[in-house]
């Protein structure tokens, strides 16, 4: 079984790498997330960014520079993605999950309501 079968789990249908910049992820659910590679960069799981045994994050929030890209993206299995990062970075494995739950969008974040115009005011 993989893990796009279990509930709850996110299945792409396509991944397109968009210049050296950004990622689409089209989902099965027909969402689409947009992430630029700084950002990912920045939210890499693996263990040098990761403290393996506290969660807590050694990279600076901000640190990335924005001109970093992605020059590289690749399979792993059919549950993941690795990325070499023009920083020389390309340790992380990011699971479809993972990425899913990363998604910066609006909606994903719980921002759609500002964005919308609702009333924060309650």
């Amino acid at each position: 079984m993989r893990p796009s079968d279990l509930p709850g789990s996110s299945d792409p249908q396509e991944i397109k790498k968009v210049g050296s910049r950004e990622l689409h992820i089209a989902w099965s659910d027909g969402h689409l997330s947009v992430y630029r590679a700084s950002y990912l960069r920045e939210k890499c799981p693996c263990a040098g960014c990761i403290d393996e045994w506290t969660g807590a994050l050694r990279i600076i929030p901000g640190s990335i520079p924005a001109d970093t890209g992605v020059v590289k993206a690749e399979l792993v299995g059919r549950y993941a993605l690795r990325f070499d990062f023009s920083d020389g970075h390309n340790t992380g494995i990011f699971s479809f999950d993972y990425l899913r739950a990363l998604c910066p969008c609006a909606d994903c974040t719980g921002t759609a309501r500002e964005f919308a115009g609702g009333d924060s005011n309650g």
